[in-house]
Parts: structure tokens; C-alpha cells; sequence
């Protein structure tokens, strides 16, 4: 027993300190959305994002001006398993103040979340000042300084939940506002931000610990380059499997998020689904199939055109599918099409 115990606590040892379940933050009837849920408040972008630019330009030139205001623009990048945090704070008549951190072996998620943390931090010391607007492209990470569940990012939470409590409670109509504000829209504070936190280069000097979530990452990672590499052997994939391209016309690689190439060509419909199921790895009801069982049968394709009813027949060349035609049969999109066009291709009808 002891060997197994050692080991773990050894491993147990590399790791930072993530996890703050019992913190009176997070206890029932103490959280900020108990007592100040009317101080807080969250704007995502819509699907109209040139108007919630708009807007976000309004209220940054409203606050600009007010002395009573601030602005934290937050972004975080990792490059080299080095995470990069910087925050911009833009206060009424005053220089802008930047901020950046740097961590080894930590997830965009809790740079993004500590450079939040630390931003809000630097603002609710100021005197006078009882408006808050961050920004960020990364606005479900600043929900999790509400979330009192279990999650590997509590130590950041907790001690932006409590920064946050005391500002509230100096006076109730002290608030803060979270706006998003993707990247992609290049709007100019924080594509500052963002173009900083992207141009650092940095190399580890010393020995660092790891986050919880970052080992987690690591392993997933792992596992899904295992898997990636099993299917690319024949033995494991079958011999069978049909080869399908993408758009691109390079091979369909495997996905572990937001479906697989596969499901989202076929995942609307579980009819589809099954019988580009039965096409792939070649488990149809064709005489092909069937000769594994019963070779002394005749299976002659029902076109009278060819010997044995194939997978390959069926996609290339024969008369009962020829609803839809096209010489590259290899890319999954026309292979939908086959399938759409001739619902009976790969089916029990």
C-alpha cells in the first residue's frame, strides 16, 4: 500500500492549488448573487455584432469621460506553454495602466480568468470610483467568478468574489459590467490588448508547478493523439472502412468537439446516419456482404450489370443509383449527395 500512496503524493506535489471548496465565498446564502445579483450584469454579443460594437463604443466613451469610471481591457494568449495575461486599465484623465503576467503550464481559461482577478484588484482601490467595465473576448471565463460549483479555477474566483463584495458593499449603486468583445472584431482597445499579449516570447528559467486543469488538458491531449493514431491503422479501422476527403480533398481527420466530419454531414437524421453508417464500414445489406455468410447463393447485382453486388458498384457505377452523378465519389459531400438523391442506396427498403 505504501508504494502506490507515495507515488501519489509525489504527483500530487507538482501540482498548484486550484480547488477552494469550502471558502465562505461559495457558501449557500453568501454568494454574490445572493445579496448584490442587481450590481453585476453580463452583455455577450448578438447575433447583430456590428450594434453591440455600437453600443460597446458608447458606453467605453461614456465612462472615458466620467470620472467615477473605469475601464479593464483583459486578454490572454499561450504560446510555448507559456500563458501571457495583460490588462489594460483606462481611467478618467490618467495615463492607461498595463499589466502583464506570465505563468508556465496553465490553461487560456485561468489566464484569462487571473488577469480579470487582478484588473477588477487594481480598480476597487482607486477612491471614487464606483463603475466598473471590463472587457474581454472570453466572457463565459468571467462567469465563472459567480459560479459557486465545484470547478479546478475556485482560487481565482474566490478572491475576485471577495475584491467584488467589498466594492458592492461601499455603496449600492457601485456595479460592474462585463462586455465581450471577440477578437475578430479588431475593435481598437482591445486589439491593443490582444496584439500585446500575442508578441511576447518567453522560455521557462526555472521549474514550475502545474495547474489542475492543465494537467487535465495534457491527458486529454494525449489520449486523443493515441486515438487519432489507432484509426490510422488498418488492423483497428478494418479493412473495410471506406476513405472518404474533405473539401479540401485531403483525408477527414478525427475530432473529439462540436461532432465529427462525419456527424456533421449525417447527424441530422438518424435514417441518414445509419445508412452512411452501413456504407462506411461496409455492414449493408448488398450481396457483397452477404457472400461472407451464405458463398453459395447468387448474388449478381439486381442492375444485371455486374457479378456481385459491391460498395464501389453502388457508388460508382450502377443504373439503380444514378439520381445524382459525379466522378469524385471520394469526398464525403458527394457521397451525401449520393445518399440524399437515392434513399434507397445502403438500405433494408
Amino acid at each position: 500500500m505504501s508504494s502506490p500512496l507515495i507515488d501519489i503524493d509525489n504527483r500530487c506535489n507538482k501540482l498548484s492549488f486550484s480547488f477552494l471548496v469550502f471558502d465562505k465565498e461559495f457558501n449557500p446564502g453568501n454568494q454574490l448573487i445572493d445579496s448584490f445579483s442587481d450590481q453585476f450584469y453580463f452583455y455577450p454579443h448578438s447575433s447583430n455584432i456590428k450594434n453591440h460594437i455600437k453600443n460597446l463604443n458608447n458606453i467605453t466613451f461614456r465612462a472615458s469621460s466620467n470620472t467615477s469610471s473605469s475601464i479593464i481591457v483583459s486578454n490572454a494568449s499561450i504560446k510555448n506553454h507559456i500563458a501571457t495575461s495583460i490588462s489594460h486599465i483606462h481611467l478618467h484623465n490618467k495615463p492607461v495602466i498595463k499589466t502583464i503576467h506570465r505563468a508556465v503550464n496553465i490553461t487560456t481559461t485561468e489566464a484569462e480568468l487571473f488577469t480579470i482577478q487582478y484588473g477588477i484588484n487594481q480598480v476597487v482601490g482607486i477612491t471614487n470610483i464606483n463603475y466598473i467595465i471590463v472587457i474581454s473576448d472570453s466572457l463565459h471565463t468571467a462567469k465563472r467568478i459567480f459560479d459557486s460549483s465545484s470547478h479546478p479555477y475556485q482560487i481565482h474566483s474566490a478572491a475576485t468574489s471577495h475584491e467584488l463584495r467589498g466594492f458592492f458593499l461601499k455603496d449600492v449603486n457601485n456595479c460592474i459590467k462585463f462586455w465581450d468583445c471577440p477578437s475578430k472584431q479588431n475593435w481598437l482597445l482591445h486589439s491593443l490588448v490582444d496584439k500585446d499579449s500575442k508578441s511576447f516570447d518567453s522560455v521557462p528559467i526555472f521549474l514550475c508547478k502545474l495547474s489542475w486543469d492543465y494537467c487535465k488538458k495534457q491527458e486529454c491531449n494525449s489520449i486523443l493523439s493515441q486515438w487519432k493514431m489507432s484509426f490510422q491503422v488498418l488492423d483497428l479501422k478494418g479493412k473495410n472502412f471506406l476513405k472518404l476527403l474533405d473539401s479540401d480533398f485531403k483525408p477527414i481527420k478525427l475530432l473529439a468537439i462540436k461532432g465529427s466530419p462525419w456527424l456533421q454531414h449525417f447527424g441530422h437524421s438518424n435514417l441518414l446516419y445509419a445508412r452512411a453508417t452501413r456504407a462506411i464500414i461496409n455492414h449493408a445489406p448488398i450481396s457483397k456482404y452477404h457472400l461472407r455468410s451464405f458463398p453459395r447463393e447468387d448474388f449478381l447485382c439486381p442492375c444485371s450489370l455486374y457479378p456481385i453486388e459491391t460498395r464501389w458498384h453502388i457508388l460508382h457505377d450502377c443504373k439503380r443509383f444514378n439520381k445524382y452523378w459525379n466522378p469524385r465519389r471520394d469526398t464525403i459531400a458527394h457521397f451525401l449527395s449520393l445518399l440524399q438523391f437515392n434513399s434507397n442506396a445502403f438500405s433494408f427498403d
